[in-house]
């Protein structure tokens, strides 16, 4: 345990030093405030300004769990594992006296970490902004946004794994993020062009708080969703820990 605490502080702080990841962190905390004086613009000039209100962190949180924390992670993980092969870092590490199966999971914590740290991030800014936004209910957006925002971490975990997946076949880090995107972008237009796909999709469920806010969906909806998620989450872990305690550094 010791082992795969150290190993993960120190892929963490590995990640913590990139400037991408001070940059996500720094857009967590402007995107809100931003969205926040645009709709207070909008608002007043439609006389809308109650019901845009407590828009900010839904549309921060769409953003960020469509587009730019998957971008950060599949970076991320491009780096940590092609990346360090090509760069012959990962040989220095395995000299360490860690398992390659904690090393694994000490990267994939660490990219976890990182994905919850900018959600946290994200939210404490858009509940922050919301002060200004003249919000109808504040306590009850508060606490459905903290509900969308913590849930969100499950599709990002399967994300991140996938993504982790992907990064086994490639010896360097460019191809393997190009390879992310592609499968990303495909995956987000196949639902488009075969609906009834959506379901099976992975890639689906980067909204999948939108089924825990308001009305909601029911329990029996939640449940199969998630299992869905750790089904791809399991298959993706077992399969690149595999890969990568066979793979030649």
């Amino acid at each position: 345990m010791n082992a795969l605490l150290a190993s993960w502080r120190n892929e963490a702080e590995k990640l913590w030093l990139r400037k991408r990841t001070k940059a996500v962190l720094a857009l967590a905390v402007l995107i809100p405030v931003i969205l926040t004086l645009g709709i207070g613009l909008l608002g007043r000039a439609l006389g809308l300004t109650a019901a845009l209100g407590g828009q900010v962190s839904v549309l921060t949180l769409n953003l960020f769990t469509g587009f730019l924390l998957p971008l950060y992670l599949f970076m991320s993980a491009a780096d940590l594992f092609p990346g360090e092969t090509a760069a012959r870092t990962m040989k220095l590490t395995l000299v360490r006296p860690v398992t390659r199966a904690k090393l694994f999971a000490a990267k994939a914590l660490a990219l976890g970490s990182a994905a919850a740290a900018v959600l946290a991030t994200a939210w404490i800014a858009s509940a922050l902004s919301g002060l200004l936004s003249f919000s109808v209910s504040p306590m009850r957006e508060w606490t459905d946004s903290l509900i969308a925002y913590t849930v969100s971490i499950v599709p990002m975990a399967a994300l991140i794994l996938i993504a982790v997946w992907i990064a086994m076949f490639f010896a360097n880090s460019a191809a393997a993020l190009g390879s992310m995107i592609l499968v990303y972008a495909a995956a987000k237009l196949l639902p488009v062009l075969f609906p009834a796909l959506a379901i099976w999709s992975p890639f689906a469920y980067t909204d999948w708080h939108a089924l825990w806010v308001g009305n909601g969906a029911g329990g029996g909806k939640l449940l199969q969703s998630f299992f869905i998620l750790l089904a791809y989450s399991m298959m993706a872990y077992v399969s690149s820990i595999t890969r990568f305690e066979r793979k030649s550094f």
